[in-house]
């Protein structure tokens, strides 16, 4: 073809070559502004590619710490795994940690090989059947041109193979470091040219076909051959699971474990599946990508035979992998982020490729521990349900989020809005916890997003923040406790309706808007929402906080921050609107807030409160925590709140979402969690935040009073008292057992504070009852 397009700079890997290549693509219309924005040097990765272009990113997580142990030493290791799957790093991090405190995996080095098969081809049989038996008497002739032609390789056998007229010959090397596969091209390439040439001055036969692959390396494909025989490293890792560990980390018992181990293993030997794993592909191929392994060498790399084994105290796992590609020196592991990699890990450079092997196969190892238990137990299961989200949605793009959209809903609320200029701000957003949950599990556009909207008049640093359904929040906890408890999951989902996350995409946007227009300036300024039913588009812009413009913000876990003047404004403020929302109950809509009521969903509290006293290792702590079942039991009793007055209430006022600006002014958010409850919940989950000395009664009643004295009650109302008793335990049943269970996968710092604050509390409340 004549006219067959040419690429600028075709092979160079150059800036001037790179920058040409640039120009091309953009002036036949193809956009490459993200993958023409590249942090690597242009010397830095010679001779690893051609046409360079640019670069993209795969996130790289931190996996470990594993204890670890080969030859004698044990020590604590850790790696970087590049992936786009979610929970893939996680996962690996629960089975590390169930085999750490197991006491470790123990790996073991066996061999290192890699292959490389020429062909040859002749004339006759007789010719083939001669050099048959011609070429072992001249291995070690062969072997001395060889290794001529490279440092490292070491030709360890031939292994000829003769079909008819054909002679394939394997050529084994050991290549040091590198994972060898162009070394032992090269080293071999040359003895073929030398093995011709000698074969025919001494036979006089010539060899006149000849190939330097005949396919017999199996180079990047998976065969039997190379499992047996050995191809790249073979490399063992085992551990033993005590029993506790199998039921506290992961989640299920050696029986269950065992009852599908062995059928399973029967299928895969009959479907001829090769090796038997769960997923150590998984493992091989984000280990990979994050230290420049050849990404070609995977499949055969990803070969696996796992082996569990029933003991008296729990289960022997082990895991080989006898066909790991793999190397510390050479092709992409000079990189520098790939090499960072590998020296966090200790296995960067010469005489580290053994560890590297046994690294690999220790974090696969750890995979393949958590992921077979979340098999056996439901958790993986249950972690992919799509809760019946099957239908197709047309949700929002970020691209639909631009300057119309924006405009249209900011022009609603004031019409001089209507012409603003609109820039979205290039900075990371702490979205919460419970979004960052639900981003994990949809793919809508979800979260805050900053943006500047400006005329002559106005400059204004505002936020969007998209909203997650609430079917959307119960399917992010629903997995979230998969990896918890089974039942819990399913618990979670059963009484999603009683929980205070109903309505959770519906109830923030009301609140802001009702606040507004009622003239209480207590919240972010509002300007606007958005709503989209068809779409499940749920918008609300507000005004941005910047965290170095706010006196206290994000303060949960510094309480000694909070001035007595700022509890006594916020408690002031909360009870204004709680007044409000007390004397204007019937404009509430009944369809956005329930009536909270703990009795409704008791069996989700019981299994929270089992799950958390089971995990407990403090003995103390555990004798606190069971004396939440009462307390459970003590909410069911409804008449001890009757007289009380029932208001919307924030239901999550703690300084995570309350915050003081410099002027001193009070500023209250994210009330997606607002439910119809009596006023004193709101006022002791913020005291049980804020108090630095839980056993200072003056302390108590000094807030206690005032919010008493506000609803014109006195501390002496036994009545009023016995509503914070109420409210204290339903804080305690309802919300920290949650804080308390997710500690399980991610530690927060506040927690433990809080309950004994909580209890402090309690016991000073029950004196003050008694007296």
């Amino acid at each position: 073809m004549e006219n067959y397009p040419i690429i600028p700079g075709r092979g160079l890997v150059t800036p001037t070559s790179t920058k040409l290549r640039h120009d091309y693509l953009n002036e036949l219309g193809y956009s490459i502004e993200h993958i023409s924005t590249s942090g690597l040097l242009h010397g830095d990765i010679q001779n690893k590619i051609e046409s360079y272009i640019g670069s993209v990113e795969i996130p790289i997580g931190l996996v470990g710490p594993l204890l670890h142990m080969a030859d004698g030493r044990e020590e604590w290791v850790y790696g970087g795994a590049a992936t786009l799957e979610g929970a893939l790093v996680a996962s690996m991090n629960r089975g590390a940690k169930a085999a750490s405190m197991s006491g470790g995996i123990k790996t073991r080095f066996i061999h290192q090989k890699m292959s490389r098969c020429p062909m040859f081809v002749f004339d006759k049989p007789e010719d083939a059947a001669m050099f048959y038996n011609w070429l072992p008497a001249k291995f070690q002739t062969i072997k001395r041109e060889a290794e001529k032609h490279s440092n490292h390789a070491q030709l360890l056998s031939i292994e000829p193979i003769i079909v008819e007229n054909v002679v394939h010959t394997r050529f084994y090397y050991r290549t040091g470091d590198a994972s060898g596969q162009n070394m032992t091209t090269t080293c071999t390439w040359h003895a073929l040219l030398f093995i011709v040439e000698l074969f025919s001055k001494e036979t006089g036969i010539v060899i006149t076909n000849y190939v330097i692959e005949g396919n017999g390396s199996s180079d990047k494909k998976v065969s039997t051959y190379s499992v047996t025989k050995g191809r790249g490293v073979k490399v063992i890792a085992e551990c033993h699971l005590e029993e506790s560990l199998i039921v506290n980390v992961l989640r299920t018992t050696s029986d269950d474990i065992m009852n599908y181990f062995a059928p399973s293993v029967v299928l895969a030997k009959l479907d001829n599946m090769f090796g038997y794993n769960i997923n150590v592909a998984n493992t091989v191929a984000a280990l990979f990508a994050a230290t420049g392994q050849d990404l070609g060498s995977l499949h055969e790399s990803s070969v696996g035979m796992l082996s569990i084994e029933k003991t008296n105290t729990g289960l022997y796992i082990s895991l080989c992998l006898p066909t790991l590609v793999i190397g510390t020196v050479g092709g992409g592991t000079s990189v520098p982020k790939q090499k960072e990699v590998l020296e966090l890990m200790k296995c960067y450079g010469k005489g580290k490729l053994e560890r590297f092997a046994q690294l690999i196969a220790a974090f696969a190892l750890s995979l393949e521990i958590s992921t077979y238990a979340a098999i056996v137990s439901g958790a993986f299961a249950k972690s992919h349900e799509k809760l019946g989200r099957n239908k197709p949605v047309n949700w929002l793009t970020k691209s639909e989020l631009n300057k119309n959209l924006l405009v249209e809903i900011l022009g609603k609320l004031n019409p001089e809005f209507s012409s603003l200029t609109i820039g979205f701000e290039e900075q990371e957003m702490d979205n919460g916890i419970i979004t960052n949950l639900t981003r994990k599990i949809s793919k809508k556009l979800i979260g805050f997003f900053p943006f500047t909207a400006m005329d002559d008049k106005n400059n204004l640093s505002l936020l969007v923040k998209s909203k997650a359904m609430d079917q959307d929040v119960i399917k992010a906890l629903h997995c979230l406790a998969a990896s918890i408890d089974p039942v819990l999951s399913d618990l979670i989902y059963n009484y999603r309706n009683h929980t205070e996350y109903y309505n959770c995409h519906l109830k923030e946007l009301f609140i802001y808007e009702d606040l507004h227009t009622k003239g209480f300036f207590v919240t972010p300024a509002y300007y606007g929402k958005k709503e989209d039913l068809q779409r499940e588009i749920y918008l609300l812009i507000t005004e941005y906080l910047p965290e170095q413009d706010m006196y206290l913000f994000n303060a949960e876990n510094e309480p000694e921050r909070w001035r007595p003047q700022d509890i006594e404004n916020m408690i002031k403020n909360i009870t204004t609107i709680h007044q409000h929302y007390h004397a204007a109950s019937a404009q509430i809509p009944e369809h956005l807030f329930q009536q909270f009521d703990p009795a409704s969903s008791a069996p989700l509290y019981e299994k929270l409160i089992a799950i958390i006293v089971k995990e407990e290792e403090d003995p103390v702590r555990v004798v606190q925590l069971q004396q939440l079942q009462g307390f459970l039991k003590d909410l069911t009793v409804r008449s001890e709140i009757d007289a009380l007055p029932v208001c919307l209430i924030h239901n999550d006022f703690n300084p995570r979402n309350i915050a003081i600006r410099m002027n001193g002014e009070v500023c209250m958010y994210d009330w997606e969690l607002a439910v119809k409850n009596i006023p004193h919940r709101d006022i002791v989950e913020f005291l049980a935040f804020v108090t630095s000395d839980p056993q200072d009664l003056n302390f108590l009643k000094k807030y206690l009073g005032l919010h008493a004295a506000a609803w014109g009650r006195d501390l002496s109302d036994a009545a009023w008292v016995r509503g914070y008793l109420y409210a204290l335990k339903e804080f305690l049943v309802c919300r920290m057992t949650f804080y308390k269970a997710s500690e399980i996968l991610m530690k927060l710092k506040f927690p433990n504070r809080v309950l004994d604050n909580c209890f402090s509390m309690i016991e000073q409340l029950e004196k003050m009852c008694e007296g």
